[in-house]
C-alpha cells in the first residue's frame, strides 16, 4: 500500500482556501494543542511533539517560535496549514501545525506565535516540560463541552486543578466523542476550555461514533477534527505509517500506544470524502477499505515493537470490542476477525475504551482460541446523554470485574514491572445535574508485566513508508493527509 512521493502543494488547495462566505476575526485564544510524535527515530534519547494551533482565516502563514527559555525562542518553524474551521456562521479560523524536535527529558520548551503569525499579534509565552523519568496519562473519552452544562464537562475542573496544582499527570488519552460535537460554538468552547491543559501537556486522540455521526453536511464534525488535530497526522501518524489521526502509534517511555479508529466497526452511517474532494457522505465501501488497510497497518505496527525495549503494548479505541456493533460472537463480526487476532499474537497488555458513559473493567479472556488484553472502559468525564446504568449496558459475551457509575476519569503510569491504573470520581453525584468536585480515587490496580514474548516477525502494511519528520518538515506547507475518497486509490493523500 506505498505509494511514491505526492507534491501535497497541488492537491486540492481549494479545499483549504478561504470561503469568501467567511469573515475574519482575531480568535480570542490560538487554542494551543500539544500532541507526542514519540520517542525519535534518530536518538532514542530525545523526543519530539506537534503543536497545533488557529489563527483568524484571513492570515496567510504562521510560525511556531520555540527556545528552551521565555528570552531566547530563537528556533523559528513555518507552519502547515490545515484548512478552515467555522466557529460561528459565517465566521472561521484557519487551523495550523508545526513541530518541536529532538527534546530531552526534563527540558522545558518556551513556544509562542512569532510577531507576523496573526494580525492581532504575537501570542503570550506558553511552556511545557517533558518529564524525567515515569509519564502518567490522564485517561477518559466521551467529555462534552462545559457550554451545554448540566453533566457536560463536569471532569474537567478536576482535570485542569491536578495538572494546575498537583502535575498529577503527563499526558491524555482522549479516546474519541470530543466536545458532542466539534461544530461552531460548541467546538470553540471545547477547545478554548482545553487550552490550559493541552498548551502545557499533549493530548492524543481519535475518532468515536459522534464524530461520524455528525460528520457529513451542514456539520462536518469529522473535518473539523481532522483540520483540529493536524499534528497528530503530521507527527504521530507520519512517523507509525498510518498518516492519519484517526489511527496512528507511538512511544512513551516503557509503553507503545497504537490508537485504532472503532468507527470502522460501528453502526454510524461511516462518512467520507468524495473524489470531488469537497463532498462527505455515507460509505460503505469505504468503511470496508479503511477496516481492512487499519488492521494490515496494526499488524505492520506491533510486529516491529520490540519488547525488549518497549514492554508494554496498549490498544486504545472508543469502542470497546463487545460494541462493534455489537458481540464479538455476532455473524461476520470484523473486529472479530482483523483486530482480536492481532492482538493475541502480539500480547497486548491491555485495551482502553469509552463509548459507554461509566467506569468498567474486564479481565483478560479468550474468544474463539484468542486471547483478548483486559479492558478498561473510562467514558464518563460528562456529557448530556449522562451516566449509563446498569440496565442499560447491554453487555454479550464479557462480564465486568468492576464497574462504578458515576462521573470520574482515570490515571495510567507505567514502571519497569508492572502498569498502575487508578479511576476516580470528580463529581458530586451520577445525576443528570452533579457539581464539580477534585478527583477523589474510587479504584486501582496493577497489570504485571509479562515474562516471556513469542517471536515475531515483520508483517502487514504500512498505509505509506513511514517518513522521518525532517522530511516532513522540508516541503510544502500543506497538510498532506490519508484518508479514502471514493473511488480514489485508497493510499491517496489529500488535503481535508
Amino acid at each position: 500500500m506505498c505509494v511514491a512521493a505526492i507534491d501535497f502543494s497541488a492537491i486540492n488547495k481549494s479545499v483549504i482556501g478561504v470561503s469568501a462566505l467567511s469573515t475574519s476575526s482575531a480568535p480570542s485564544s490560538p487554542q494551543f494543542h500539544l500532541s507526542l510524535v514519540g520517542t525519535s527515530k534518530t536518538d532514542a534519547k530525545v523526543v519530539d511533539y506537534t503543536v497545533d494551533w488557529i489563527t483568524s482565516a484571513d492570515v496567510t502563514n504562521s510560525q511556531l517560535i520555540y527556545g528552551t527559555s521565555a528570552d531566547a525562542m530563537a528556533t523559528q518553524v513555518d507552519a502547515k496549514l490545515g484548512g478552515l474551521v467555522e466557529e460561528s456562521k459565517g465566521e472561521s479560523v484557519k487551523c495550523w501545525s508545526a513541530v518541536v524536535r529532538n527534546v530531552a527529558p526534563g527540558t522545558t520548551i518556551f513556544y509562542a506565535l512569532a510577531d507576523n503569525a496573526a494580525a492581532a499579534g504575537s501570542s503570550a509565552p506558553n511552556s511545557f516540560t517533558v518529564p524525567k523519568d515515569t509519564f502518567t496519562w490522564a485517561v477518559f473519552g466521551d467529555i462534552g463541552a462545559p457550554m451545554q452544562k448540566q453533566a457536560s464537562g463536569v471532569a474537567l475542573p478536576a482535570l485542569k486543578n491536578a495538572l494546575e496544582k498537583d502535575k498529577a499527570y503527563h499526558g491524555i488519552l482522549n479516546i474519541g466523542d470530543l466536545g458532542y460535537e466539534l461544530v461552531g460554538a460548541n467546538g470553540k468552547n471545547y477547545m478554548d476550555e482545553f487550552e490550559s491543559i493541552t498548551s502545557k501537556v499533549p493530548m492524543q486522540t481519535t475518532v468515536g461514533n459522534h464524530e461520524y455521526q455528525y460528520g457529513a453536511a451542514p456539520d462536518f464534525a469529522l473535518r473539523n477534527y481532522y483540520r483540529r488535530f493536524a499534528g497528530l497526522t503530521l507527527g504521530a501518524g507520519t512517523v507509525s505509517g498510518s498518516y492519519s489521526n484517526e489511527f496512528y502509534s507511538f512511544k512513551s517511555g516503557l509503553v507503545h500506544f497504537a490508537v485504532i479508529n472503532t468507527e470502522v466497526y460501528g453502526d454510524e452511517a461511516f462518512v467520507a470524502l468524495q473524489a470531488d474532494g469537497v463532498t462527505w457522505k455515507a460509505d460503505e465501501d469505504a468503511r470496508k477499505t479503511v477496516g481492512s488497510a487499519q488492521a494490515t497497518w496494526l499488524a505492520y505496527d506491533l510486529s516491529r515493537v520490540d519488547r525488549s525495549v518497549t514492554p508494554y503494548i496498549i490498544v486504545c479505541g472508543h469502542r470497546p470490542p463487545f460494541k462493534t456493533p455489537g458481540p464479538l460472537s455476532a455473524p461476520n463480526n470484523r473486529f472479530t476477525k482483523e483486530i482480536i487476532p492481532v492482538m493475541s499474537k502480539y500480547q497486548v497488555d491491555l485495551y482502553l475504551a469509552g463509548h459507554e458513559h461509566t467506569y468498567l473493567v474486564f479481565d483478560a479472556s479468550v474468544v474463539d482460541g484468542f486471547n483478548v488484553p483486559p479492558i478498561i472502559i473510562s467514558g464518563s468525564p460528562g456529557n448530556n446523554e449522562f451516566i449509563r446504568e446498569e440496565k442499560d449496558l447491554k453487555i454479550v459475551g464479557f462480564k465486568w470485574k468492576t464497574l462504578i457509575p458515576k462521573y470520574g476519569y482515570g490515571y495510567l503510569t507505567a514502571t519497569e514491572d508492572q502498569l498502575n491504573w487508578q479511576w476516580g470520581t470528580a463529581a458530586s453525584d451520577g445525576t443528570h445535574s452533579p457539581k464539580s468536585m477534585m478527583w477523589e480515587l474510587q479504584d486501582e490496580m496493577t497489570f504485571p508485566r509479562q515474562k516471556s514474548f513469542a517471536p515475531s516477525t515483520p508483517e502487514g502494511t504500512p498505509i505509506k513508508t513511514p517518513s522521518d519528520l525532517a522530511d516532513v518538515w522540508s516541503g510544502s506547507q500543506t497538510n498532506g493527509t490519508w484518508i479514502y475518497r471514493a473511488p480514489m486509490a485508497l493510499n491517496d493523500l489529500a488535503v481535508v
